[in-house]
């Protein structure tokens, strides 16, 4: 299974020359407003040498996609990739340090930092070095906002994980039953379970249980049937309360597969948004962004992963 398609995308894109073109050739499409908003990015990579792109922005509490000019771009970068620029980093609901930006997408005054073959403009990403409160691993998935939002400070103790898989397997049993997803559909698939500190449902904890084919995605042969779940609960006087859920099986090149990437609370509400990565096979990845509303996680925002804004003619 791929570890992080974010990275995969990037094993697309090579380093290439500086291709601009006129503000006129991109279209008719209106330009975001960045005035009063918050923007959200995607940090990845090497945790040594991270790269960090900008998703989406916040604006009255709810995800916006961002939609600019090259030349805006290009001002995007000045500003929020200047070099020296600290931007807060969140894992898992839980600020965890500062990403330093050492080098923007035209800042070396050279070429851009990357290019995607046929793409004549390209959303603009940084590199940059983490400023870490928490360890990090050899690779990162991180989310970062230009200004800090606070997160959820809750520290009480989860339930034990033989307790924790015990209540993911109840709770996939049941979805897959109601998805006539059968026990020898799910007996190759992985299988995990964990709490996520959300500040949803009575306890602000929610459990997602998971079984996704360890061969889904861009590595893997595309061949024969498959299935995936993702379900997410909240436990209510020792009863869960399914909340959110995905069950597909069929034909591995057509089911669409999802894994969650990170989580925090984007807008300071306390409840954490949910970004999860989803694709099918060979396909070019989207994140997907949950939101807790009325006892339940809706998908709220989708951005696709392909980075370009303007294909060549």
């Amino acid at each position: 299974m791929r570890r992080i398609a974010l990275i995969a995308s990037i094993l697309l894109l090579a380093p290439g020359c500086d291709k601009t073109s006129s503000d006129a050739s991109q279209g008719t499409a209106a330009s975001t407003d960045l005035a009063g908003t918050t923007i959200l990015f995607q940090v990845f990579g090497p945790s040594q040498e991270p790269r960090i792109a900008p998703i989406a922005l916040l604006r009255g509490g709810a995800l916006e996609p961002l939609t600019l000019s090259p030349t805006e771009w290009r001002g995007f970068d000045s500003v929020y990739f200047a070099v020296g620029t600290r931007i807060p980093v969140y894992r898992f609901s839980a600020q965890v340090g500062e990403m330093e930006i050492t080098q923007g997408m035209w800042s070396a005054g050279g070429p851009a930092l990357y290019r995607v073959p046929g793409c004549r403009d390209v959303v603009p990403q940084a590199i940059g070095r983490l400023h870490a409160t928490a360890p990090m691993e050899g690779t990162v998935e991180l989310l970062a906002t230009s200004v800090a939002v606070a997160q959820i400070s809750d520290t009480r103790a989860f339930p034990r994980q033989s307790e924790t898989n015990a209540k993911g397997r109840s709770l996939t049993s049941a979805v897959a039953a109601g998805a006539q997803i059968g026990p020898e559909d799910l007996s190759s698939l992985d299988f995990h379970a964990r709490y996520l500190r959300t500040g949803a449902g009575p306890n602000g904890r929610t459990l997602l249980a998971s079984y996704i084919d360890p061969n889904a995605g861009d590595l893997g042969p595309g061949a024969g049937n498959t299935a995936v779940i993702l379900a997410l609960a909240e436990d209510s006087a020792a009863v869960m309360n399914t909340s959110y859920q995905h069950a597909l099986s069929g034909e591995a090149r057509s089911v669409e597969f999802q894994r969650l990437l990170n989580f925090a609370d984007l807008d300071g509400d306390g409840l954490s948004e949910l970004v999860l990565e989803t694709w099918r096979y060979a396909g070019i990845p989207d994140l997907a962004v949950l939101s807790y509303r009325d006892g339940r996680w809706r998908e709220t925002f989708r951005v696709g992963l392909d980075w370009c804004v303007g294909k060549e003619r």
